[in-house]
């Protein structure tokens, strides 16, 4: 038989066996904020303050596309199919940006340093440890810096957790939303405080 007749065959052959199968459809995951206020702050008469939010600071075994979760002591399964719709320490600080723009209304948020525009305080934050599983977990350290200083007053250490159901993509997405909200609203609550201005 000449290798063209052959062709048919395996191709037949690699189907039935499922090797020729369409690989499964990525799943794609976000974020739940709190929803906007209206306008872009500053309330009053005078300019409004200028927050900006820095670069979340991820530990590496989790800042991928794939969503990575615990599945042991010593054990994690990267969900190839199950991705955040962005990276996800950028998502951490959209996220982050978006609910402060919600808490803090006097105030416009950003997240991108604007070249020529000058900012009040800023927000840094490094999440030292991300665990999903049928428990998010979040470890955080977090400080403001008024505008000019390069050392904090004081910094802020955050645990964080909440409950995600079996563990599944669907339920750890909204677990740690609800997570930085809590760390928002931590956040919002310093820079509500005399010693954040």
């Amino acid at each position: 038989m000449s290798g063209r007749a052959l062709l048919p065959l395996v191709a037949a052959a690699l189907a039935s066996a499922g090797c020729l199968g369409t690989s499964p459809a990525s799943r794609f995951y976000t974020l739940s904020t709190l929803s906007p206020q209206e306008g872009l702050g500053g309330g009053g008469d005078g300019p409004a303050v200028r927050i900006r939010v820095a670069p979340v600071s991820l530990p590496e075994g989790v800042d991928r596309p794939q969503m990575v979760r615990r599945t042991g002591e010593n054990t994690v399964a990267v969900d190839e199919f199950d991705r955040w719709v962005e990276p996800l320490d950028a998502l951490l600080r959209n996220s982050l940006v978006q609910n402060l723009g919600a808490l803090v209304p006097e105030a416009q948020v950003l997240g991108d340093a604007v070249p020529g525009l000058t900012v009040d305080r800023t927000v840094v934050v490094a999440v030292r440890r991300l665990d999903l599983s049928s428990q998010v977990v979040m470890d955080a350290v977090w400080f403001v810096l008024p505008a000019g200083v390069d050392q904090p007053e004081r910094t802020h250490q955050t645990r964080l957790t909440e409950a995600a159901g079996a563990g599944s993509p669907a339920e750890v997405a909204p677990a740690l939303s609800r997570a930085v909200e809590k760390l928002s609203r931590e956040i919002a609550a310093e820079l509500h405080t005399p010693r954040a201005r």
